[in-house]
This record gives C-alpha cells, sequence and structure tokens, in this order.
C-alpha cells in the first residue's frame, strides 16, 4: 500500500467535480444479501460468506436528488466492500484493507471528491486513517454527525418517557471506540452520572480520565453491560460487536435504549416482552431535496443514516477533507457538522424501533407501562 504526504490527506480536491461523493456500504447479514439477490434466500451463510470473499468491491447505485435549502446540489455513488461484519474482523488485514480500499477508488474514479465508510468498514484498523492514504480522495467515518443525532435523539426519547436527563444515569456501551467515547464526553456535561462498558478495562480508565480532565466528572467504568444496565435510565449502545448483546432482562423499566450500532446491539427478544423499554435506531435522518438512493437499504424513501448524511453535507459544502478520522473524534466537529446540517435542511427522522417507525401514541403507551413497571418494583422493596 502506497502512502500520501499529509498535506494530501488533509484537504484534497483532485479531477473530482462539486458535490460528488462515495459511500461504501456492505451486507450487515443475510437479510441484506437476499434483499439485493433474492437467489440467495435458501443458501447456506457459510456459502454466501465464501462468494462475498471471492466478490470484488463495485459500484451498488448512484445516488441523486440531493438538495440543500440554500439550493446547494449533491449526487454519489452507493460502493458495495462484500464482507459480512465478522469477516472484517476473522480475515487477513490485508484483504480487508485491500478491499475497503478498492472501494474508495470506484468513488474517486466517478469524480467523488470525498467517501464515507459505512458500518464495519469505519471501525476496521485505525478508523480510516490507512484508507486515507492509499486512495486519492478525502475520508470520513461519518461518525461525527453519528454522535450529534444519538445524543439529541437519545435525550429527546428519555424526555417523552417522562424522564429529565439532567437527573438521568447514562451507559454507554462501547465507550471505548470512536463513536462511545466522545458521546461520554460530551454526555458528561448533561446527565446525573455516567457508566462507561467496554471489554477492555484499561481503555476505559484512560477513557474515563479524558471524560475527568473535559468536565470534571467522575465515572463509572465496567466491563459487566448486565450490571451497567440495571441501573441506566439512558443508554447509547456503539459497540463493534457483530450484535445482540442487550437482553431484554438487562434493561431498567423506563430506560431509553438508542442503538447506533451495526449491526444492532439489542436483541430482537426486548421489542417482544419489554413493553416498558423504549428503543430507538440512533442517527436516522431526513435528507433535504428528493433524494434516490436507487437501492434498497432497508429504510424508507429519503431517510439515510446519520454517517452516509455527514459525507452527504460536506459535498454539499465542497469540504474535500478528512473529517471524521481515527480513534479520537473532535467535539468542535461534532458541533460543526450539526450546525451545518441544520443549515442544508437535514434533521432527525423521527423515531424507528426494530426497523419501524413508533408513533406518538406507543410511546405514551410505553411510559405508561414503565410507570407500572416501576410502581411494582417500589411495592416489592417496600
Amino acid at each position: 500500500m502506497g502512502t500520501k504526504t499529509s498535506g494530501e490527506a488533509g484537504q484534497r480536491q483532485g479531477n473530482a467535480g462539486p458535490g460528488r461523493f462515495g459511500f461504501v456500504i456492505h451486507p450487515l447479514g443475510m437479510e441484506d444479501v437476499v434483499r439485493f439477490e433474492p437467489r440467495a434466500a435458501n443458501k447456506r451463510e457459510a456459502l454466501v460468506s465464501k462468494v462475498l470473499e471471492w466478490t470484488p468491491a463495485y459500484e451498488v447505485s448512484h445516488i441523486t436528488g440531493i438538495r440543500s435549502t440554500l439550493g446547494a446540489t449533491a449526487d454519489g455513488w452507493f460502493i458495495g466492500c462484500p464482507y459480512f461484519p465478522n469477516q472484517f474482523v476473522t480475515l487477513t488485514r490485508e484483504a480487508v484493507y485491500g478491499k475497503i480500499i478498492a472501494a474508495c477508488r470506484i468513488a474517486e474514479e466517478q469524480g467523488a471528491g470525498i467517501v464515507g465508510l459505512g458500518a464495519f468498514t469505519s471501525v476496521v484498523g485505525d478508523a480510516g486513517q490507512t484508507v486515507s492514504k492509499n486512495v486519492g480522495i478525502a475520508v470520513t467515518t461519518g461518525s461525527s454527525y453519528t454522535i450529534a443525532t444519538a445524543i439529541e435523539g437519545a435525550l429527546e426519547a428519555s424526555r417523552r418517557m417522562g424522564s429529565s436527563p439532567e437527573d438521568s444515569h447514562v451507559a454507554v456501551i462501547g465507550a471505548t471506540g470512536s463513536i462511545g467515547s466522545t458521546c461520554a464526553k460530551m454526555l458528561s456535561r448533561m446527565v446525573g452520572g455516567l457508566t462507561l462498558v467496554a471489554p477492555n478495562l484499561s481503555r476505559l480508565r484512560r477513557v474515563a480520565e479524558a471524560v475527568l480532565q473535559y468536565s470534571k466528572r467522575v465515572v463509572s467504568v465496567t466491563r459487566d453491560i448486565k450490571e451497567a444496565l440495571s441501573r441506566a435510565d439512558i443508554v447509547i449502545s456503539a459497540s463493534s460487536s457483530t450484535g445482540g448483546i442487550i437482553k431484554a432482562s438487562y434493561l431498567k423499566p423506563g430506560s431509553v435504549v438508542c442503538d447506533v450500532a451495526l449491526p444492532h446491539d439489542v436483541c430482537r427478544e426486548v421489542a417482544e416482552i419489554r413493553p416498558d423499554v423504549l428503543v430507538i435506531e440512533g442517527g436516522l435522518v431526513s435528507v433535504p431535496g428528493k433524494v434516490s438512493f436507487d437501492f434498497d437499504f432497508g429504510y424508507p424513501p429519503g431517510i439515510a443514516l446519520a454517517c452516509m448524511s455527514e459525507t452527504m453535507i460536506l459535498a454539499l459544502e465542497k469540504r474535500y477533507e478528512n473529517y471524521s478520522m481515527g480513534r479520537g473524534i473532535d467535539i468542535e466537529k461534532v458541533l460543526e457538522i450539526s450546525e451545518l446540517a441544520r443549515k442544508h435542511g437535514f434533521k432527525l427522522a423521527g423515531f424507528r424501533s426494530f426497523e419501524r417507525p413508533i408513533t406518538d401514541e406507543e410511546i405514551a403507551e410505553k411510559r405508561e407501562r414503565a410507570d407500572s413497571a416501576k410502581k411494582k418494583v417500589m411495592i416489592s422493596y417496600g
């Protein structure tokens, strides 16, 4: 893999036209593969994994119709990097980086000025830095806007469930990652208490020290997800697991979970047996204009993930520069991209829970059930 100078990697336009971007996607599971290729429905996952391993990066679709409220326009491309999440972890570093870089180069060949890294392509290795050194356009992971929308959504959902965020205890799952660690810092100035959760205790302590320096707040750290969630009113979950680490029995009545992770951290059983808990999908954004993705990636028309939206916003701004990169996300960039989003007309797309919109009436019912569950707990301790 070749390298570029820091000047080239920091801000580059090359031959790219204005308002053009690429975004790298990959299947999160068999459902995504079948949506794209129905003939895979009856195939064994092991066989499909092997086919994905052999399949090169490719252009998926052309994205059109993005129009800022200020009149600026952008178009782009979804580029496929065909691996399942576990393959990004188990295959060789050379194979994984090679396919991600190949996907980014397809965006570059199309004339994009910036490329966004989606899902596991943004968390493997050094979170975009090696990729940036091997392509001729700017790179972002989209983490800054993901953080902004996750915090905004989680706090609003908590209010809707009858809680005051400033009095609430928050658990951040995946707190040593780029999204989780920055969420922890920002939330430490907004909420009543904070617990950081991740597998590596020494890294957790470093994040806790960074939080202390930022807000003068002492926070708890633990590797025990169940223990942390048993007392959390709000949960931000942004782990890099392969999904399903938050069980129904772990959650406190009335709690709100903002699940930013892809694949999702919350088990589907929560939807079935915990009507007193509100789970929302983090980072879903309404894109301005009459956008056509020309590809079904599982969301309603006009709705994109925040990481995708960050790439679009930077293209509208013609900010062809590396933005959300590496393991530490600058809080100033989170604040900046939030302001740019408002400027161009991007906004939260309401609440979705387990792949479908959740209504005000459903949230009110969950709040009522939570109040009843809390009363039962108080009686049992009384």
